[in-house]
């Protein structure tokens, strides 16, 4: 392994990695609330990863409680319309 060439090879690889890598985790951070604008530090790394997963996990959360909302609303619907005359128990 003392060819210099192998070596650069491996060095090359090893910046086209790291350099993919940074430009993923740019893009991340474009995509988090509040990791960007004028009075913001770039983030770091594990700071981003971090954000990332607890924007994640409230994302998470918001939409199991629409769902769960969205549950309440049909069977809101369904009360409401059994009780109206000529609903659906209207016919039973």
């Amino acid at each position: 392994m003392n060819d210099p060439s192998v070596r650069m090879t491996i060095n090359f690889r090893e910046r086209c990695r790291m350099h993919d890598l940074n430009e993923a985790l740019d893009d991340l951070r474009q995509s988090i609330p509040y990791a960007h604008g004028t009075s913001v530090r770039k983030l770091s790394k594990i700071a981003t990863l971090l954000l990332a997963r607890n924007h994640i996990v409230m994302q998470a959360n918001a939409i199991e409680e629409l769902r769960q909302t969205v549950k309440e609303l049909k069977e809101k619907i369904q009360s409401l319309e059994a009780e109206k005359p000529g609903g659906p128990s209207a016919t039973a």
